[in-house]
């Protein structure tokens, strides 16, 4: 276990010296171009984890077309293995922001076992692994539009832990939604409080598309000081050479309840008709600011896979989460959450299929730059 931990050490001591040179070279680019085409800026982050399973978990191997994995902790998202630490995401993101009339860039560079995950089934090949968003922004109209790739605009939570209430990922993050698209999306203001976005892309998690068919999706999404609601809608034909079409209906709804209470909840609903599947699930979360460096996040919610689609078993999956998330002692502006997670399931999917249900205590570690 020490042998492993100092291996950790030395990965993650790698990869911020490897950022630190990357981002010295980058912040000359960005410093030479601010005069004549705006402000860039240059940020990222270093995530990793410790995971103990009550159950000790056997090891199960998911053979992916671009990877292999190791997992221990079924349901989970990222946080795949039990009693071993993990460097799970190494992350730089370069992005212009776009201002009035001036074009945008965004560019994400990612490393790391979770980012493998994200891309285990890209049709175009392993390497886009690397590249979690590149996309240009442009002035359109009374809106913009943006045309590359892009993480999805569906869920509650993102794939970057440290912009999540929660370390660990939802059951609906892992299982209902997509991970990115790539194609292009309309950003259109409608009044003060509401926004439309139009989109255009190959489909679910693809740069290269599996069939002859795109897909198309809608978000309208409204803000005010009380509330913020975002309803999400895409449809199109996913599967290989297949013309039956898939329907994903997401719904985010978000209200501050005191200064310090915070109520968020996330509704899925999803069917292919190409492999008669259904899925569907709600999760409701609840945050409450301790201070203004530690917070307490209590998670629950509840997947049904229909059809065994998504995790391949039929089953109805319940999870609650724990989370307390509090600045470490050690290094200024590193992110520590103390969690602990507790899954449950009507089949016996943990413990390579022999067990109903795992508890799971988690150490999350993340250093933003």
């Amino acid at each position: 276990m020490l042998k492993r931990w100092m291996q950790i050490i030395v990965q993650a001591l790698s990869v911020q010296v490897c950022i630190g040179c990357l981002t010295l070279a980058l912040v000359g680019t960005a410093v030479a171009g601010e005069k004549d085409e705006g402000r860039w800026q240059i940020s990222g982050s270093v995530d990793g984890y410790f995971a103990y399973n009550t159950i000790r978990p056997a090891t199960t191997i998911v053979n992916a077309p671009n990877f292999n994995f190791k997992v221990n902790n079924t349901l989970h998202n990222f946080t795949f293995r039990h009693n071993r630490p993990h460097l799970q995401l190494a992350e730089i993101v370069i992005e212009r922001a776009m201002a009035g009339k001036r074009w945008g860039f965004r560019l994400d560079l990612d490393a790391g076992l979770t980012t493998q995950w994200v891309h285990a089934s890209e049709p175009a090949g392993r390497s886009w692994a690397y590249v979690q968003q590149v996309f240009v922004s442009v002035p359109l109209g009374k809106g913009y539009l943006d045309l590359g790739k892009f993480v999805t605009h569906h869920g509650a939570e993102v794939i970057e832990s440290k912009d999540n209430w929660n370390y660990s990922r939802s059951l609906l993050f892992a299982w209902a939604i997509p991970y990115y698209h790539t194609g292009l999306r309309y950003w259109l203001p409608v009044g003060k409080s509401e926004k439309l976005c139009l989109h255009l892309y190959q489909g679910w998690n693809c740069v290269e598309d599996n069939n002859r068919s795109k897909s198309v999706g809608l978000m309208w999404q409204r803000s005010t000081d009380k509330y913020a609601l975002t309803v999400n809608y895409t449809v199109g034909a996913e599967l290989p050479n297949s013309s039956r079409l898939r329907h994903l209906i997401d719904v985010v709804f978000v209200q501050p309840v005191s200064g310090k209470d915070t109520l968020m909840l996330n509704a899925d609903w999803a069917r292919d008709n190409a492999a008669s599947a259904t899925w569907y699930g709600l999760a409701v979360y609840w945050r409450r600011q301790l201070n203004a460096r530690q917070a307490l996040t209590v998670r629950a919610e509840i997947f049904r896979d229909a059809n065994g689609f998504g995790t391949g078993t039929a089953q109805t999956a319940k999870e609650i989460t724990l989370t307390y998330e509090v600045p470490a002692l050690w290094q200024r502006g590193t992110l520590l959450r103390l969690e602990v997670r507790h899954d449950f399931s009507g089949a016996a999917v943990f413990d390579a299929g022999t067990k109903k249900r795992q508890t799971v205590f988690i150490i999350g570690i993340v250093q933003p730059f």
